[in-house]
């Protein structure tokens, strides 16, 4: 099957499902921003339908409706937003924002979700919009969610291979503290089972809190992550990587570096 077949019987399978309302398509590309090329799965789904909506109020907005809601948004809130984030949609509080990521900065892009109170607090959800819908539906065989959210589900379940997996991609710009988290969890795991990789996950860990942290705070996170590494390596029973991690924490503590 071509990728374009596919993506016509992914998008018709989305919206055979039960309360899915969906507009009749438009028959052509106008409406699309002229200076933003138009992704295949968004090229399919508007060829089925000019716009969508979820029994969940998830809302796509008609093809024609993107350039100007994101227009006003970004005039309306002040926004100092790239010119290829597009506003393709609304949830509840949510924006739903298409990041083309044209110039390949930003992990590649995807599907973002923003609040409507901080509207620079980007979480990546998707890769595409067609994944976007596939996984609130639940349609079975949904394409796979954003590295992030990933990183987090297989976090939560302490799944190491899942969880290795995700941490090896790319990560969007901001998700630094989930970041932590994960690698912080995987690290957690690899100590249990004494794989002296886990300085690798932990540093890892350290690393993106400092990234997270406010200018000049660099020192305290750095000695207050190493801890929390360490305790992860003592619960998991790994006594030697709790050692190494305590000793970091007490080196690392006051560098110049840390507080520039």
């Amino acid at each position: 099957m071509s990728a374009a077949a596919d993506l016509a019987s992914r998008v018709a399978a989305l919206l055979a499902q039960g309360g899915v309302e969906a507009r009749p398509p438009s028959g052509g590309a106008g409406g699309w921003p002229a200076d933003a090329a138009e992704p295949a799965d968004v090229a399919a789904l508007y060829g089925a339908t000019d716009g969508v909506e979820l029994p969940d109020g998830t809302r796509i907005l008609p093809r024609g409706d993107v350039a100007r809601a994101t227009a006003w948004l970004v005039e309306e809130r002040s926004l100092d937003w790239e010119d290829d984030l597009l506003v393709v949609g609304e949830r509840e509080d949510l924006v739903i924002v298409l990041d083309l990521d044209v110039a390949g900065v930003r992990a590649g892009g995807g599907v973002l979700e923003v609040p409507t109170d901080g509207l620079a607090s980007f979480q990546r959800v998707a890769r595409s919009v067609v994944g976007y819908l596939e996984r609130r539906l639940g349609v079975p065989g949904a394409e796979a969610a954003s590295p992030e959210v990933r990183a987090r589900e297989a976090a939560a379940r302490r799944d190491l291979p899942a969880l290795a997996a995700a941490l090896a991609e790319p990560m969007y710009p901001g998700a630094e503290r989930q970041v932590a988290h994960a690698a912080l969890t995987l690290g957690a795991l690899l100590s249990e089972r004494g794989d002296e990789a886990a300085m690798d996950a932990f540093a890892r860990s350290v690393e993106a809190r400092i990234a997270a942290a406010p200018r000049g705070a660099g020192a305290p996170e750095r000695a207050a992550a190493w801890r929390a590494c360490e305790i992860a390596a003592r619960e998991a029973g790994a006594e030697a990587i709790a050692a190494a991690c305590a000793a970091r924490a007490k080196g690392e503590v006051g560098t110049a570096s840390d507080s520039a």
